[in-house]
């Protein structure tokens, strides 16, 4: 009876290890989706900033 009892005991326990895993993953995934983002952003800034920097002065631009 005891081996029974050991066996119900037990499954339930791999099933929140498995959904556990499963959040941890998501978790993961939703890190990764905003680091890459965060990456893409950072991109964009770079070059705008190059943009800018090639740029004339303002004070050269009005004397014209």
């Amino acid at each position: 009876m005891q081996s029974g009892r050991s066996q119900s005991v037990v499954s339930p326990i791999p099933q929140r290890v498995q959904s556990f895993q499963a959040a941890d993953t998501r978790g993961k995934h939703r890190i990764q989706a905003e680091l890459k983002r965060l990456e893409q952003e950072a991109r964009f800034l770079e070059e705008e900033l190059e943009q800018i920097e090639r740029m004339d002065q303002a004070s050269a631009a009005c004397k014209e």
